[in-house]
C-alpha cells in the first residue's frame, strides 16, 4: 500500500565533536543502578539488598505484554534500593549493585558451538529471555515484533541516527561491523525473511567502507544510503525509502520489520554467547562538555561519571546552571541535573549553557511548522485545540499521527515549544478527557 510520503529537512548535526575521540569503554563503575521500569511499565524486583549478584543474573521481571527478565549488568552485592533519576525525567525505584570488579559470570552466559541449527522460535525466545529491547530509544521488546503472523519480506537496520550531536550507533558500527551483520542475520532467520537491509546516511561513507567487505559472507545483505534530511530516521521513512511502501499501524503490514543497529549487534552476542542485554553505548557532548565521546557502559552507570572522564564541564559553565538533554535534541527531554543513571532508552546526554529565553507569547500564523511536518499535521491547530481542551476537535486534526520529530518547535520563529503541547494533545485524546 502506497500512501502519502513522508518529507523532511536538513538541519544542524553537530556531530564531529563526537566522533573525534575512539569508543571508550568504562566496565566498572563503582555503583550501577537498575532501574525498575522498562517504558512505562513496573518491573517486578526478585533480589533483596544483600544478595549476591553475578553478570547476567535475573534481578527484576517485566510481566504483563512484553514480558521477559531483566539481568545485573555487573557482579556485586544489592546494597541498597533506592530513587535515582530516570531518562523519562522522573525518579523511578532501582536496585543499587556495589560492584565488586570482578565481573564474575552468571552460569547461562556460555558460548554457543553450533548457531546453524536454531529454529526460527528458538531464536524468537533467545530475544526473550536476553530482555532484548530496542535500542533506539523506544525500549520495545524485540521478540514481541518477531512473533507476528504476517509474512516478512526484509528486516531493515535502522543505522540513520538523525538526531543532532548522537554518534552512538556510527562509533559502535565502525568499532564492530561484523557483529552488526551477524545479527541482521540472526534476525532474518528468526523473521523468516530472504532480504536484509542496513540504512545508513549518505555523508557516513565510513559506515559503507567498513560494511561492503563483509557482506560476500552475508547473501541477501544489502546496504541503502539515506539522504541527509531529517527525519531520515524515522522508522515509516525507512520503510518507505527501502521499499517503496508504507503502512498505517506497524512496519509488518509491509512485509518489514525494523530493528536499530546497537540491537542487531546485542543480538549477535545474544545468539553466539547468551550474552543478555545489559550494556549500552551512550554518547557525552554538547557545547558544555570538555571532550564529547562515546563510552560503552554497563547499564545503571551513573551519568555523573561519564562527564567527569571526558574532561568535566567547559571552563566557566556552573553545573547547576547547564542545560542537559536526556537523549538527542529534537525528541529528548530536557532534564535538570547530571545526575541519572544510562538505561536501555538513553542514547546520549548533551550538555549547553543554559540558552537565553527568546520565547514569543504569540504564534505568527506563518504555517512552518506544518509545511515541515513529516505526518502533514497542523501542529498550531492542535496546540490550540489542546489550549481549549476540545477532545473531538483534537481527534479530527490526527493529533494521534504525531511522532514528537520535534520540527515544529524547531523552525518556530516564536521559539514555542509547540511538539511539547502537540504531546499533552495526545495525552489527553488518550485520558478521553
Amino acid at each position: 500500500m502506497i500512501l502519502r510520503k513522508a518529507k523532511g529537512i536538513q538541519i544542524d548535526c553537530y556531530k564531529q565533536m563526537s566522533k573525534e575521540s575512539p569508543l571508550h569503554e568504562h566496565l566498572n563503575p563503582q555503583f550501577v543502578y537498575i532501574p525498575l521500569i522498562q517504558q512505562t511499565t513496573a518491573l517486578k524486583r526478585t533480589v533483596e539488598v544483600g544478595d549476591d549478584i553475578l553478570i547476567g543474573q535475573v534481578v527484576a521481571l517485566r510481566e504483563g505484554f512484553g514480558a521477559m527478565p531483566i539481568h545485573a549488568s555487573v557482579s556485586g552485592k544489592v546494597s541498597a534500593i533506592k530513587k535515582v533519576w530516570h531518562c523519562s525525567g522522573k525518579m523511578v525505584d532501582a536496585i543499587e549493585i556495589k560492584n565488586d570488579l570482578l565481573q564474575r559470570m552468571d552460569d547461562s552466559i556460555q558460548p554457543e558451538a553450533d548457531t546453524t541449527h536454531f529454529t526460527r522460535e528458538e531464536l524468537i525466545e533467545k530475544m526473550k529471555q536476553a530482555g532484548l529491547s530496542g535500542l533506539g530509544g523506544a525500549g520495545f521488546p524485540t521478540y514481541v515484533k518477531y512473533q507476528t503472523k504476517l509474512p516478512i519480506d526484509v528486516v531493515i537496520i535502522n543505522a540513520v541516527e538523525c538526531e543532532p550531536y548522537l554518534t552512538c550507533d556510527y562509533m559502535l558500527i565502525n568499532a564492530y561491523p561484523e557483529k552488526l551483520l551477524k545479527g541482521l542475520h540472526y534476525f532474518m532467520r528468526a523473521a523468516n525473511a530472504n532480504r536484509g537491509v542496513v540504512t545508513f546516511k549518505s555523508y557516513n561513507t565510513h559506515v559503507k567502507e567498513v560494511l561492503q567487505p563483509l557482506l560476500v559472507n552475508y547473501p541477501g545483505i544489502e546496504l541503502k544510503e539515506i539522504k541527509d534530511i531529517y527525519p531520515a530516521g524515522w522508522e515509516k521513512y525507512v520503510v518507505q525509502q527501502v521499499t517503496g511502501k508504507t503502512y498505517e499501524g506497524l512496519p509488518a503490514e509491509a512485509g518489514v520489520i525494523v530493528d536499530n543497529s546497537a540491537t542487531a549487534m546485542v543480538y549477535a552476542d545474544v545468539v553466539e554467547k547468551n550474552i543478555p542485554l545489559i550494556s549500552r553505548v551512550i554518547t557525552i557532548t554538547g557545547e558544555g562538555v570538555k571532550n564529547p565521546r562515546n563510552y560503552y557502559v554497563p547499564f545503571g552507570t551513573p551519568v555523573k561519571e561519564l562527564i567527569q572522564l571526558s574532561g568535566g564541564y567547559t571552563e566557566g559553565l556552573d553545573p547547576a546552571k547547564a542545560w542537559y538533554i536526556a537523549g538527542g535534541p529534537m525528541t529528548g527531554r530536557a532534564i535538570l541535573i547530571d545526575d541519572l543513571i544510562v538505561s536501555d532508552t538513553l542514547g546520549a546526554v548533551i550538555v549547553k549553557p543554559m540558552p537565553e529565553d527568546k520565547t514569543h507569547p504569540e504564534c505568527l500564523g506563518c504555517g512552518k511548522c506544518a509545511d515541515v511536518c513529516p505526518v502533514f499535521l497542523t501542529p498550531t491547530e492542535i496546540k490550540r485545540a489542546y489550549e481549549t481542551k476540545d477532545v473531538e476537535l483534537i481527534k479530527k486534526l490526527n493529533a494521534q499521527k504525531c511522532m514528537a520529530c520535534g520540527l515544529c518547535s524547531y523552525v518556530c520563529p516564536s521559539h514555542i515549544e509547540i511538539t511539547d503541547f502537540v504531546g499533552k494533545a495526545k495525552d489527553l485524546l488518550r485520558k478521553g478527557a
